[in-house]
């Protein structure tokens, strides 16, 4: 599924979802998308910015804890301790 980000003529904006980038050109192309407000069949996708990585690294994981369980933190695993 994909959703889309859609404005018809008379200057209303909406969202929309699709099963695919050509469900949405299919549909598009029949004039089978409306305005939910007005009803304008004139509707295209409004401009998009899509996330994109900057280069900012991925923030640091904990290592796995000894026990996996919970509490055990900085190598320290109070099951393993007895505790």
């Amino acid at each position: 599924m994909i959703v889309y980000t859609l404005h018809c003529s008379k200057g209303h904006n909406f969202e929309e979802w699709f099963d695919s980038i050509s469900d949405y050109e299919n549909k598009a192309r029949a004039g089978e998308i409306a305005c939910p407000d007005c009803g304008d069949g004139k509707v295209a996708k409004s401009v998009m910015a899509p996330h994109v990585n900057s280069g900012a690294k991925s923030p640091a994981r904990f290592p796995e804890p000894p026990c996996g369980g919970p509490g055990c933190m900085d190598g320290v695993c109070p099951v393993a301790e007895g505790g």
